[in-house]
């Protein structure tokens, strides 16, 4: 962004997605300061990304000694995203070619937005008792993992960490799960939380698939009383493979016809 006017006073930043209005603060005094000549040119680079449909720059104040005046510049970049809208009913499987899936490391990461306070974004499991699921639960998300634990009780796998608040709130959000062996770093909203898995072991074994959307339909009353997300989802991304591009593309089969890709009903 470059600022260029006559003065030597400050703007803000507003941007818009629908009719929400956000404010994009910089410095202690939240603004941008301008230049201080008639012809010099200011530049301010944004520290994070911002998505929006309106852009609008509100002058603050202005030399007293000059003319009111701006003139100002926006770059931006192409933003294409495929964004897959889920009913609350319907879940998007990503059947693996081996059928089983052993792995040391790991990087999930999508957005999500929803009104609703429960329901599964993504799950996987194995016969051997693995597993990994990551869910909404009283609008806070939770991911539960679990790289094995034994018979005799004596190795506890399960680990369980909570993040995040009001995240039923119909905006945006991104997580990002890092997985090397027991160490784990969650991302929500560019909030890293760092931890350590339960038991001795470091590979998660999967069988045969890894769901979004909810759990795969087994007939266990215990699996049928968690809900299915309802909301959308965009750039999901499992261990290098782009799941909304290959569901878009077809390459995927969801759990039934239903599945859409509106970004206008998101």
């Amino acid at each position: 962004m470059m600022l260029n006017d006559i003065s030597n006073k400050v703007y803000y930043f507003e941007y818009f997605k629908g009719l929400l209005i956000l404010f994009l603060f910089f410095f202690s005094f939240q603004a941008f300061p301008g230049n201080i000549n008639s012809d010099g040119v200011v530049r301010h680079d944004l520290q994070h990304p911002v998505i929006a449909r309106y852009v609008r720059i509100v002058p603050l104040d202005w030399n007293g000694e000059g003319r009111i005046g701006l003139r100002i510049e926006v770059y931006g970049c192409s933003y294409w995203a495929d964004v897959i809208n889920f009913d609350g009913h319907v879940v998007l499987p990503y059947r693996f070619k081996n059928k089983k899936m052993k792995t040391l490391k790991d990087v999930i990461a999508l957005k999500f937005k929803t009104s609703e306070s429960e329901g599964v974004i993504f799950h996987g499991e194995g016969q051997q008792g693995d597993y990994i699921t990551l869910e909404l639960k009283k609008a806070k998300l939770v991911l539960n993992l679990n790289l094995g634990s034994n018979q005799f009780g004596s190795i506890y796998g399960h680990t369980s960490v909570m993040t995040g608040s009001l995240l039923d709130d119909h905006h945006w959000h991104s997580v990002i799960i890092e997985r090397h062996g027991r160490n784990i770093n969650l991302t929500l909203d560019r909030h890293l939380q760092h931890f350590r898995t339960n038991g001795e072991f470091d590979y998660l074994d999967l069988d045969y698939e890894i769901t979004f959307g909810g759990l795969p339909f087994s007939g266990k009353p215990s699996s049928n009383s968690r809900k299915n997300f309802k909301g959308c989802m965009e750039s999901i991304n499992y261990n290098g493979n782009n799941i909304t591009d290959l569901a878009k593309r077809k390459k995927l089969e969801p759990s039934n016809n239903h599945l859409k890709y509106h970004l206008y009903l998101c």
